[in-house]
């Protein structure tokens, strides 16, 4: 377990399209100071957008944040690389309203991370602590939650009916694991779900080159899957992407069952307004546990 707060060497530079405004879009992750945490900066109006739950707007097919009359739009798997490799500080700029795509998955992102390498600094990193059986509960899903020395994480999904059925992972967070197990996990689609996307104005960047189609038993991607579960792989790192919207490394273990980016952005308020409630603010490091209380 990494102490101390780690940037990105030097800045790395992705390009692709939107997956919802099938817009072109260009995207950097610069290095940043300690106690930065991660900004996403808009280069085409100078606008910066703190990585932070409160900040969340949307959370419908992707997580959206905005502050000073700026948005940015699917940040997870952004977020979910940046501390899936345990980046604490950094700026992602990009040149439009949403991040690019890439293959759908984190894989390209943590890769490039992984290759550039990191830069520690002498401030300590400020840990959210889970010391509480605890449960959530939203529009049909489910978030346990209970201490651990590590970030633990198990999800399940149920796909009735489809290729995907019913799969489970348990996860241990480290760079490593990510960058081997989660980051390749592409985002995905049933297709009778598209039409409707399409109608509602989303999905314009959606193709077989970003994300899996799924009808019935079969896979419209002439590849096939990267692993056999990679739907659940997927929804965990989706998980640590908006969990990552806490704004400080977390330890402790999370049971994510049918989980989606509402359920994520209730666990990751609740999170966050205890931290701040207990500690001052995120500037207080937290050496103890952190009690966290989550009603259902």
């Amino acid at each position: 377990m990494k102490i101390y707060q780690r940037t990105i060497s030097t800045w790395v530079q992705f390009s692709g399209i939107g997956l919802h405004t099938g817009m072109p879009s260009f995207a950097r992750i610069l290095p940043a100071a300690p106690d930065t945490g991660i900004v996403f900066r808009r280069t085409d109006n100078g606008t910066e957008i703190q990585a932070s739950v409160e900040n969340v707007i949307e959370t419908a097919y992707a997580t959206v944040l905005a502050s000073g009359g700026a948005r940015i739009s699917t940040v997870e798997h952004f977020l979910a690389a940046l501390w899936g490799m345990e980046i604490d500080n950094a700026v992602v700029e990009v040149n439009g309203p949403e991040l690019p795509i890439l293959d759908g998955s984190a894989r390209q992102v943590a890769e490039a991370i992984d290759f550039v390498g990191t830069v520690e600094s002498p401030v300590r990193r400020r840990f959210l602590w889970v010391s509480q059986n605890e449960k959530l509960h939203r529009n049909g899903s489910m978030v346990a939650l209970a201490p651990s020395e590590n970030l633990d994480i198990l999800v399940t999904v149920d796909f009735p009916g489809t290729l995907i059925g019913k799969q489970w992972l348990k996860f241990t967070l480290t760079p490593e694991n990510f960058l081997k197990e989660i980051a390749p996990a592409r985002t995905f689609v049933l297709r009778e779900q598209i039409d409707a996307l399409w109608k509602a104005g989303l999905a314009k960047g959606g193709s077989l080159e970003n994300a899996i189609v799924v009808e019935g038993d079969k896979v419209h991607n002439a590849e096939g899957l990267r692993f056999q579960n990679e739907f659940v792989r997927h929804k965990l790192l989706d998980f640590i992407g908006d969990l990552a919207l806490v704004g400080r490394p977390v330890r402790g273990f999370f049971l994510a069952v049918r989980p989606g980016h509402t359920v994520n952005r209730c666990l990751t308020e609740h999170l966050s307004g205890l931290a701040t409630l207990r500690n001052g603010g995120p500037s207080v490091i937290a050496e103890e546990p952190v009690a966290i209380s989550v009603t259902a």
